[in-house]
């Protein structure tokens, strides 16, 4: 079941392309593939970002096409620095850039694939603004393994190479070995990222 809760506040813009549950389409993947309402089961492979991508360039804001029309489409943040989310996303999440437009003293968006849900990212050079609180929940079968391949990408040379005051601007990591998602507890890994803006993972307990 695809569920995702997000706050939208200034500085953010989410685009979602439907909240309606769906069947899963595969079990949830390793963190490096590239519940509670809030929680998304990704999908098996990422491929279907760029198709949705150009989708959602040819149909007005929150149309639904046939096609999409039981899965999240994507969600589309602005930040006031692009470089940190290039290296939240692209180095320590390491997803699958699918978009790069610069566009001369107006503005510069990135697309990322991540776990299947397209992650659009803009900064407006004329007046950026910062993230704010937003959140993509996800449910896993092992927080564990998110953990481990997390902290193997961090001791990663250039990654590891950053001062500790430069890496907390990019990512902090924060472990919940019992919280509530709901009316269900869960181990939760929380992946803060820049300017608010986290990811989380969600294994529940039976």
């Amino acid at each position: 079941m695809i569920r995702l809760a997000l706050a939208s506040f200034p500085g953010a813009l989410l685009i979602l392309g439907s909240l309606l549950s769906v069947q899963p389409q595969g079990h949830a993947q390793p963190l490096h593939p590239p519940g509670h309402a809030g929680d998304a089961e990704p999908m098996k492979s990422d491929a279907s970002c760029a198709a949705r991508l150009l989708a959602a360039s040819d149909r007005p804001t929150g149309e639904l096409s046939s096609a999409s029309s039981e899965v999240l489409d994507s969600v589309q943040i602005e930040t006031s620095d692009l470089r940190l989310f290039e290296t939240f996303l692209g180095e320590v999440l390491k997803a699958r850039l699918v978009e790069r437009r610069d566009h001369l003293g107006k503005d510069s968006i990135r697309g990322y694939c991540y776990r299947g849900i397209l992650v659009v990212v803009r900064k407006n050079h004329e007046s950026p603004r910062p993230t704010g609180w937003v959140q993509l929940n996800f449910a896993v079968p092992d927080v564990e393994i998110v953990q481990r391949e997390l902290e193997t990408t961090l001791a990663e040379p250039r990654l590891a190479s950053l001062s500790q005051a430069e890496r907390e601007r990019v990512v902090r990591i924060r472990l919940k070995p019992d919280v509530r998602r709901g009316n269900r507890k869960a181990i939760r890994l929380e992946v803060l990222g820049p300017e608010g803006f986290v990811v989380g993972f969600n294994q529940y307990k039976s």
